[in-house]
């Protein structure tokens, strides 16, 4: 209600001078000369039956306090749990089951993959626990490892978990329409055996924890690295059994999360018990040839895809059946599937449609939600197919999209299907065709020609995929606003921030609602002091879910606070209206400054409670956002390595509370792409031995490998919340691998839908050039 909005306005966020700086407070940060330090012994088998923990010489190294293993802790300490049941309505909609199986802190009888922590050192620095870990002995009696999905899954293979008694993690299969008589009337088929390899965020930051046991407060207060720290906090309580005011978790500035860091982990539950055990503050913090290894990973996906097409192009039925490798287990793993299986369907009219999806254990690292979680694998899937089906016609690829994408008069549509929450799935969207135009204009004929002018040394062509994301999930979101007695605000949400610059964003919203300038509100998030309720960041939900929230609390302030000067005044409610810094009386004004003077010790009404709002706002169901993207790449000829020459992004969302955070999102998530696309991937030999162990083995694209990026923003309705906003912070990643290889095939003239598996090597593109190349 101020004069101008500030949402909608590229207001510089406030969070980048601090960090850009040097002055962010990281976990690391937190560590003082009287912490205590943790390090972790890490299995070196991929799969073992533990024989023996010897940790007698570690102990008695100068300078360790103490040492731990499973049996120190057993009676005292429990498992940590799936982070996402869907609900049964999914359930019974998509048949989805999943084994029961919960987290130790610390191996118990079995190892299962290289990294998982099995003893944990206490010592007075880092270096002396770092040095006392290598005194530790661990005998192992090795067992068969098995490392590819589909082996994992033959009759007789090694089972990873032995009281499961197999290893399938999680396992769905839906449809709908006439699929069989669907490929009965297809005037062809085009068929894909699709893989898209494990991946990681990678963040500037590791993981960290600091834990400190307040005896005068009988909690304590732990500080992580993490999108998550209420998921944290409810770990943590579940596991040791301790009350809700016996545990306090916060997130300090957070250099990165991407979904790895939307995770509990053992060191997160761990590290609170040593603390209250031995009365210290404790840290550990990951170094990265840990975080190699014992942070969760992504991707890892095997697809075999069908698509049904009529002479025209136009798709009569889509049938898939992928299998996704959660390593050694996945806290998320229901929702990675659920994923692939909902967003298959894609921007495009499919009246049939069948999936059936697996997820399965191998001894590698555990897996989370990376971002996108399922969403570029489903992508790749589904543009591959349509980029290959406009081979066989004849007819561009971008042609072939158009005879099939959702238009305006399609929307918004029902789709066959319930979601996660088990809502019923509706594009809400306004016209996904808009969207594949605008981004093709990027790579017309004439901009493709002035850019092959340019760079006469390769082979240049150009690309074109679209995607749909449901965005802003449930279940909620906590919120609180409180007026202080200088008359500014305080905010905060159960949101935490990794770098989405909430501390901006909330603001916004927040000064919008209240009606005062951002200057008044200052965003104070991811503490479960400040909110006793929330959920987290992850899935493009904060802006929807987390502003929801922060709007609707400042909404009820602002109520409040007329009921109170009503009250006062002798007025009725009707009579007290807000307006920009304060509200309108019949005789007169009262500014929020004036209302926070009398609330205070000494004012008239110092006898009221403070004017603080805690709430939380629920989605009835996700907000589903779509877009196209466009590239233009470079391919040497001689050394098969390809360059970004140009991209272009446009993208259909509700409003954007700070065009230029939205910017940097889509941006970034493209950025990801790349690395994903191009360079990223981890590798295990047979017996479940890493052989991706630093940045030498697992590439990052860097500045002079991602191109800028023409990001439009096209308007289109989003009624299913108060601000009116979708969720942009996957939309970014999810197409990227099917457009840089349908831009590397139309680059070498290649078969369309050739490349299907990630990354795309320069053997890979050096290949495809000697059999495709006319």
């Amino acid at each position: 209600m101020t004069e101008a909005p500030l949402v909608g306005r590229s207001v510089t966020r406030r969070e980048d001078e601090r960090l850009a700086t040097g002055h962010g407070r990281f976990v690391a940060d937190l560590v003082d000369a009287a912490t205590l330090h943790a390090a972790f012994v890490r299995s070196t088998q991929a799969a073992a039956v533990i024989g023996s923990v010897d940790l007698s010489k570690a102990k008695q190294h100068p300078g360790v306090v103490a040492a731990f293993t499973h049996d120190d802790f057993a009676g005292q300490l429990g498992t940590i749990a799936s982070l996402h049941v869907p609900h049964p309505a999914f359930a019974e909609r998509f048949a989805f089951e999943s084994a029961d199986l919960e987290v130790h802190c610390l191996a118990r009888d079995r190892v299962h993959y290289v990294g998982e922590p099995i003893a944990v050192v206490i010592a007075e620095s880092r270096a002396v626990a770092e040095d006392a870990v290598e005194l530790v002995h661990v005998e192992y009696q090795p067992l068969p490892a098995v490392t590819k999905a589909t082996a994992a899954l033959h009759p007789g293979a090694p089972v990873v978990h032995d009281q499961l008694g197999h290893n399938l993690a999680a396992s769905l299969s839906t449809s709908f329409g006439d699929i069989d008589g669907a490929a009965e009337r297809a005037a062809f088929s085009v068929r894909l055996s699709l893989e898209v390899g494990r991946h990681g965020g990678m963040p500037l930051e590791t993981r960290g924890v600091v834990a400190d046991w307040d005896q005068s407060r009988g909690r304590v207060d732990v500080w992580t690295s993490s999108q998550v720290p209420h998921m944290v906090a409810t770990a943590i309580r579940r596991a040791t059994g301790w009350k809700n005011a016996e545990v306090r978790v916060a997130v300090p500035d957070v250099g990165g999360g991407f979904g790895p860091k939307a995770n509990v982990y053992p060191e997160e539950v761990l590290l609170p018990w040593v603390s209250r055990r031995l009365r210290r503050r404790v840290a550990w913090i990951e170094d990265r040839a840990e975080h190699f290894q014992a942070t969760a990973q992504g991707r890892d996906q095997l697809l075999e895809a069908i698509l049904q097409l009529d002479d025209e192009g136009r798709i009569l039925g889509w049938d898939v059946d992928f299998i996704a490798d959660v390593g050694a287990g996945s806290l998320w793993v229901a929702g990675i599937i659920a994923n692939t299986a909902l967003h298959l369907l894609g921007a495009y009219r499919v009246p049939a449609y069948r999936v059936r999806g697996r997820a399965v254990f191998t001894n590698k690292t555990i897996v989370a939600q990376y971002r996108g979680a399922g969403r570029p694998e489903a992508c790749f899937a589904l543009e591959r197919a349509l980029d290959r089906a406009a081979d066989v016609l004849g007819i561009s690829p971008l042609e072939i999209r158009r005879r099939n994408i959702l238009e305006q008069a399609d929307l918004p549509l029902s789709v066959p299907l319930c979601y996660r929450d088990g809502e019923p799935i509706e594009y809400d969207g306004t016209d996904f065709a808009l969207c594949l135009e605008h981004a093709a204009k990027h790579v017309s004929d004439e901009i493709l020609a002035e850019v092959a002018q340019a760079h006469p040394d390769l082979h240049v062509g150009r690309g074109v995929a679209t995607y749909v994301e449901a965005t802003g999930r449930g279940p909620f979101e906590g919120a609180v606003v409180q007026l202080h007695a200088d008359g500014t605000f305080e905010v905060s949400a159960g949101s935490a921030s990794a770098g989405q610059g909430h501390e901006t964003t909330f603001a916004q919203v927040a000064a919008d609602a209240l009606g005062v300038g951002m200057d008044a509100v200052l965003v104070r998030n991811g503490d479960t002091d400040k909110v006793a309720f929330g959920i987290g960041t992850f899935a493009s939900r904060s802006a929807v879910v987390g502003g929801s929230a922060v709007h609707t609390a400042c909404r009820e302030l602002v109520d409040r606070a007329r009921e109170l000067i009503a009250r006062q005044h002798g007025a009725e409610i009707d009579e007290v209206r807000h307006k920009p810094n304060g509200f309108l009386l019949r005789d007169g004004e009262i500014s929020w400054a004036d209302l926070a003077a009398e609330l205070s010790p000494g004012g008239v009404l110092s006898h009221a409670a403070p004017l603080r709002v805690a709430t939380s706002w629920a989605p009835r169901t996700v907000t589903w956002t779509m877009g196209a993207h466009a590239a233009i790449v470079g391919v040497h000829p001689a050394t098969g390595h390809v360059r970004v020459l140009d991209y272009a992004v446009a993208h259909e969302g509700g409003v954007e509370i700070n065009p230029a955070v939205v910017v940097g999102q889509v941006r970034g998530g493209m950025a990801q792409g790349l690395g994903g696309a191009l360079l990223e991937t981890f590798e295990y030999g047979e017996d479940g031995q890493p052989q991706t162990a630093s940045f030498a083995q697992y590439l990052l694209p860097s500045s002079v490998e991602v191109p800028s990026a023409h990001v439009a923003h096209l308007p289109g309705r989003a009624d299913l919340n108060p601000i009116q906003v979708k969720g942009v912070g996957e939309s970014g990643t999810i197409p990227v691998y099917a457009v840089l290889a349908a831009a590397i095939e139309d680059a070498l003239n290649a078969p369309r839908g050739s490349l299907v598996r990630t990354p795309f090597r320069p053997e890979d593109v050096l290949e495809l050039a000697d059999g495709g190349a006319s």
